[in-house]
């Protein structure tokens, strides 16, 4: 027998997340009418005020890193939440872990307004943020405010200087799960120092001797073989160093005249290729040893499958989630579900690498 009350809550609650579905849609087509920054802290506001949304939570989607077992390999990217105010919010949305950053030593501006540019027909954004931030010390004030309740969080440092780089690291490492280190920002030209390899060399050196928390380096997209070259080694150098891992690809650089400074960084679907490329090389100079998070163009489950057959070990999402709005985690991870399935996989676990298995 059908038991009648349990039928009509099971109606009312379909009906009530339907018209969530909807009132979602609407705000999201709002929000992209908007520039994008004013879009982007209206997005943050009406979040914190928002209910819970769906989470997908499925043992097939579990994954092991070096911080942790996460309940999905979906990470928010670093520069959603620069000041750390809104880490409680962001968890609702369902992500395995959170990036949050990137942060400095001292407070900065950032560039002058434009800064952020939409090219819809591409799904991609180009900024030139500069890495506007409250600096360390405000920044990890709010996280210990706002911080999530379980989901696991990363930190994004970054500074020209190598000693407040160091202090930074230090810092974040007391309230971090584990750091992401930001060298390569096309929108800071000062850090190009380290990518001169005996400067690089000597800041791995100097991070590691300060590591008390699982490491990750952010890598720039390659366009050229001597830039692919420089990479290689960077990579060898951070794996022989001890670190954990990478975060690849950071932004491409990229002209555009509406933002002030005439040129940023790209994101979005035109890094798809760019970001596959360096997993396939992460994974192959290191034997698949290093932990590999894949960030540029997945928009998708099978964009994620795809980045995670070749060898990473999670993904991470920014503009797919301008693009696709709030509910882009649940719809990736049910679509990778799906992937899963359709192609024989029991859990994410048993695909990492498996293109270089056949």
């Amino acid at each position: 027998m059908i038991n009648s009350g349990s039928s009509w809550r099971s109606i009312i609650r379909e009906g009530c997340r339907e018209g969530m579905r909807r009132l979602e849609s609407i705000v999201h087509g709002f929000l992209l009418r908007l520039p994008p920054e004013t879009a982007h802290e209206l997005g943050l506001l009406l979040l914190r005020m928002s209910p819970g949304r769906r989470v997908i939570s499925d043992e097939a989607l579990r994954v092991r890193t070096s911080f942790g077992v996460l309940n999905n390999p979906v990470g928010l990217a670093a520069g959603f939440d620069k000041t750390g105010r809104h880490l409680g919010s962001l968890e609702g949305l369902g992500f395995g872990y959170i990036v949050a950053g990137t942060v400095t030593r001292n407070p900065r501006e950032g560039n002058r307004k434009p800064r952020i540019v939409r090219r819809r027909e591409q799904e991609a954004l180009v900024n030139a943020m500069g890495f506007p931030n409250p600096g360390i010390a405000k920044f990890l004030e709010n996280v210990r405010r706002c911080r999530p309740r379980s989901t696991p969080l990363l930190i994004s440092v970054s500074d020209e200087h190598l000693e407040s780089l160091v202090e930074c690291y230090i810092l974040a490492q007391r309230e971090a799960a584990a750091i992401e280190v930001n060298i390569s920002s096309p929108n800071t030209p000062a850090l190009r120092h380290y990518f001169e390899i005996e400067t690089f060399r000597e800041l791995a050196s100097s991070l590691s001797q300060r590591k008390t928390r699982p490491t990750y380096l952010k890598l720039p997209p390659a366009s050229s073989t001597d830039q692919k070259a420089l990479i290689a080694k960077m990579l060898r150098a951070w794996w022989d160093a001890g670190f954990e891992g990478v975060t690849v690809v950071n932004t491409l650089p990229m002209e555009d005249p509406g933002l002030s400074t005439g040129v940023g960084g790209m994101s979005g679907r035109p890094l798809f290729g760019y970001m596959l490329e360096a997993v396939k090389m992460a994974w192959e100079l290191t034997d698949g040893s290093l932990e590999i998070n894949a960030v540029g163009g997945i928009f998708t489950g099978r964009d994620a499958l795809t980045a995670i057959m070749n060898g990473a070990t999670t993904i991470q999402i920014y503009t797919s989630l301008v693009y696709r709005g709030a509910g882009a985690v649940a719809s990736i991870l049910e679509e990778l579900l799906e992937e899963l399935r359709r192609s024989g996989f029991a859990s994410i676990t048993e695909v990492r690498g498996s293109s270089f298995r056949k």
